[in-house]
C-alpha cells in the first residue's frame, strides 16, 4: 500500500511509541528485504495521551472524541493545547488545561484583533521603513527561536513560547502611555504582527479572522 501511494521512498512515517518495537521494526525489516530502495527518511513515534495517568483508550472508556471536544472548545485552542507538549512526550488530558489553552489563544487573538483596529487608519504601504532597532532585534530574536525550535525534533511547544515577547511588546506599545508615545509606534505595531501571523499560520494556529476566535 505504501509503495503504491508513496513509492519506495517516502519522508515521514509515525505511529505510537508502542509500535517501535516490534511492528516497525519488522516492517523496516520486511520493507528492505521485499525492495532495496525501500527507505524512510524520519521515524516519528508520539507519546500517549493520558487521563488521570491511564493511557487513553477505548479499552478504558476514558476516551474523548475530537466532536465532543469541540461543543465545548474552539478548534485552534485545541490545536495549541495539544501544540503545548512536544509529540514524542506523554500528554495529560485534562479540562484545565484546555481551559488555560483557550485563555491563551483569546490573550494572542484578542492583542491581535486590538492591533487590527489600531492600524486601521494606516494603508501598510504607507508605512514608513526602518522599525526601531529593539523591534527588529524583537522580530530576530522570534525568528532565530521559532527556527531553532522547529529544528529541535518539531518542538513546536518552545515555538509557541516564542510570541510571548511580542505580544507583551504589542500591548505595552497600544496601551501604556509609554508605547503611545514610541517613536514608529504604528510601524512597530505592522511588523509584529506580521511576524506573529507568520508563525501562526506556519504552526496551522492562524485563524481567517481574528474576531471569529472570541
Amino acid at each position: 500500500m505504501s509503495a503504491a501511494h508513496l513509492g519506495y521512498c517516502f519522508d515521514i512515517h509515525g505511529g505510537g511509541v508502542d509500535l517501535i518495537f516490534p511492528h516497525h521494526e519488522n516492517e523496516i525489516a520486511q520493507s528492505c528485504a521485499a525492495c532495496n530502495d525501500s527507505h524512510i527518511h524520519y521515524w516519528i513515534h508520539n507519546g500517549f495521551v493520558t487521563v488521570a495517568a491511564e493511557k487513553m483508550s477505548k479499552s478504558l472508556g476514558n476516551f474523548f472524541t475530537i466532536r465532543e471536544v469541540l461543543e465545548s472548545y474552539h478548534p485552534l485552542a485545541l490545536r495549541l493545547f495539544l501544540s503545548g507538549t512536544h509529540y514524542r512526550s506523554q500528554l495529560n488530558y485534562s479540562k484545565s488545561q484546555l481551559e488555560n489553552a483557550s485563555e491563551r489563544l483569546f490573550y494572542i487573538y484578542q492583542t491581535l484583533k486590538d492591533c487590527e483596529e489600531c492600524l486601521s487608519g494606516h494603508v501598510r504601504q504607507s508605512i514608513v521603513q526602518p522599525i526601531p532597532n529593539d523591534i527588529q532585534d524583537c522580530i530576530n530574536r522570534i525568528q532565530n527561536a521559532f527556527a531553532s525550535s522547529m529544528s529541535n525534533d518539531l518542538h513546536i511547544a518552545m515555538a509557541l513560547d516564542a510570541v510571548s515577547e511580542p505580544l507583551k511588546i504589542m500591548n505595552d506599545i497600544m496601551f501604556t502611555r509609554q508605547g503611545r508615545k514610541k517613536k514608529l509606534r504604528m510601524e512597530s505595531l505592522d511588523a509584529l504582527e506580521v511576524k506573529i501571523r507568520d508563525i501562526l499560520s506556519d504552526l496551522g494556529l492562524l485563524s481567517p479572522s481574528y474576531s471569529e476566535v472570541y
